[in-house]
């Protein structure tokens, strides 16, 4: 009798929009260099808007290729706003100035759609949907 093992996941995914910003190569003393960046995502009522902030690790490919089309308009300062999907997210606590403070991390896995100062400069294709999802 041949007994198979699979491994299974269960997925926490995030999905909003927000601005991006703080796009950066980060490169850890142990493993490989990473693509990186700060998501503020737009929560709450449209005339009063909070913000909360996401530091990602730029996951994939795509999403990578993305994030760097976005880095000229950002270091610009520009605004630039993205519609996304982070993924395994968990908190992570720091210190400044003596305060111990909270960020979420995440890995930003896929962009939708990218806006800078208001224009639509890149869509996603549309995906195909799965009756089994």
């Amino acid at each position: 009798m041949t007994t198979s093992t699979t491994t299974q996941y269960f997925n926490l995914h995030t999905s909003g929009i927000g601005y991006i910003s703080r796009i950066r190569e980060v490169s850890p003393k142990r493993g490989q260099p990473f693509l990186a960046c700060k998501v503020s995502a737009l929560c709450g009522a449209a005339d009063a808007v909070e913000y909360r902030p996401f530091d990602c690790r730029v996951s994939g490919a795509e999403a990578e290729k993305l994030v760097r089309r976005c880095q000229e308009a950002v270091e610009a300062e520009r605004k630039v706003l993205i519609s996304f999907n982070i993924g395994d997210i968990y908190p992570d606590l720091y210190e400044s100035n003596g305060e111990t403070k909270v960020m979420m991390k995440g890995r930003l896995l896929r962009i939708d759609w990218i806006k800078v100062d208001g224009q639509n400069v890149y869509s996603a294709p549309r995906r195909e949907t799965s009756e089994a999802a």
